[in-house]
Parts: C-alpha cells; sequence; structure tokens
C-alpha cells in the first residue's frame, strides 16, 4: 500500500513513452535520410547543370588529377584535406553536394567526412568519374595548351 508510487510510477511511464517516441522519431527520419542519399547518377548531374539546377559537385582527387580532368564545374578539395578545408565549400550544411573520385572509394571518405561535420545532403556520384568517363562525357582539363593555336 504505497499510494506515492502509483503516480510516480505513471509519470515514469509517460516520461518512458516520449522518450520512444523521440527514439522511433530520429529512427524513421535516419531512413529519410539514408533513402535520399541514393547515389546520383552521371545523367542526372547532366540533366541538372543543364537546367541550371546543379547540386555543389565536389572532387575529392589529388590537384594533379584534378588538373588533367574533371567534370565542369566541380570544387576541388582533396578528401585528405577535407576535415581542414570544408569550410572552403562556402555553401550552407542543407545544401546537396554531389561527390566524385575515380572509382568511389575516396569519395565514400569524403561523404562521411561532411556527415560527420553537418552537412546533411551529401551524396557520391554513381560510379564516380569511371562511369563518366565510360559515359564518354565531357571533361575540363587545364594547363592544356588551346587546340586553336595547335594547328
Amino acid at each position: 500500500m504505497l499510494p506515492s508510487v502509483s503516480p510516480m510510477k505513471k509519470r515514469f511511464e509517460r516520461h518512458l513513452r516520449r522518450v520512444a517516441g523521440v527514439v522511433f522519431f530520429c529512427l524513421v527520419a535516419q531512413g529519410v535520410v539514408m533513402a535520399a542519399e541514393t547515389p546520383f547518377t552521371a545523367s542526372q548531374l547532366v540533366e541538372r547543370q543543364q537546367a541550371g539546377q546543379a547540386p555543389l559537385l565536389l572532387d575529392v582527387r589529388r590537384a594533379d588529377e584534378y588538373r588533367d580532368g574533371h567534370i565542369a564545374g566541380a570544387l576541388n578539395i582533396p578528401v585528405e584535406q577535407l576535415g581542414s578545408r570544408a569550410g572552403a565549400l562556402g555553401v550552407p550544411r542543407d545544401r546537396e553536394i554531389v561527390v566524385y573520385c575515380v572509382s568511389g572509394r575516396r569519395a565514400a571518405r569524403a561523404q562521411e567526412t561532411l556527415q560527420s561535420l553537418g552537412y546533411h545532403h551529401v551524396r557520391l556520384l554513381d560510379g564516380s568519374l569511371n562511369a563518366w568517363r565510360q559515359q564518354q562525357l565531357p571533361l575540363v582539363r587545364e594547363g592544356s595548351p588551346d587546340p586553336a593555336s595547335s594547328h
């Protein structure tokens, strides 16, 4: 016969229900975020670029690889420097970012780094640069002589 236990027990149960509800909401929200982070295809990127609605495109290869050929409009921050140079992205943390490298390995590391820094919409370019090249899509090369002057 402890009348004070019953009200305390009820409060505790209400608290547990609230906590369980919050945890459930977070798990659902995480699932939604994860579903939204499916890889971005090359054709989707081309369409968005042509429509003037391209996401921030991040090339995480070394600078020499970037100069040898990158996708138009890409910003280059090597994956090893991303943690210390993320501020150079210059975009809000809720902006869509598409990351690529050659095969996707470095891009996946960059995605994890960006997400740990609070960037919420980071997607990989499906197949990375290998897929882009396989589809014979254009690349920008820096430091190469002007084709018109080589004639």
